[in-house]
């Protein structure tokens, strides 16, 4: 048997000469190394940041129209809302304002604490859902329904929880989106 003539690798001059087995490197296309995308941040802050003042001016709107209501004395014994309710649904509604107007400007503005500021906003217009269903406003539709008091509290507070959930989690979009362009601003500290 002779000898096989391709496990000689040295040439006629008598130097080593060198085997290359299988493929030589492929150039990586990017597929398969992480990819950076070098492009604009997301706009989802600016939108919600533009509805949440849009928001804020309506509700600015819906609590001028609500005080004028609370001035007739008939209204607000026909619906049985006394001075503490009367009191309670305003700080709400200049929480809700200021909360939504601030906000939604800091947003706009791609900082972080707008979105942490909404949404201590909610939390707090939450827990005056809450303490409004508890003072006995709602007493006349109880009345209305024929349903027990309790019933319709814990109603008001189920749907205000729902509510507020959603809310908060629209108001999170811009957290949640990649490359969100938010800076490290904080609420607090």
């Amino acid at each position: 048997m002779q000898p096989n003539p391709w496990d000689d690798l040295t040439t006629e001059s008598g130097q080593q000469q060198i085997l290359i087995d299988g493929q030589p490197a492929q150039i990586s296309t990017g597929f398969g190394n992480q990819v950076i995308m070098l492009q604009p941040p997301s706009s989802a802050a600016k939108i919600i940041g533009i509805l949440l003042i849009i928001y804020g001016a309506f509700n600015a709107v819906a609590l001028l129209i609500s005080i004028v209501g609370f001035t007739n004395e008939d209204l607000r014994t026909e619906q049985g809302i006394d001075t503490l309710d009367i009191i309670l649904n305003l700080i709400s509604g200049v929480v809700a304002i200021g909360t939504a107007i601030l906000g939604g400007i800091w947003m706009t503005n791609y900082q972080r604490k707008g979105v942490h500021l909404v949404l201590l906003g909610i939390l707090i217009g939450f827990l005056f859902s809450i303490v409004l269903s508890l003072t006995g406003s709602t007493d006349a539709a109880a009345e209305d329904a024929g349903l027990n008091e309790g019933a319709v509290s814990a109603l008001v507070v189920g749907v205000s929880a729902v509510c507020n959930a959603v809310c908060a989690l629209i108001v999170a979009i811009p957290l949640m989106v990649s490359n969100n362009g938010l800076d490290d601003s904080k609420l607090f500290g």
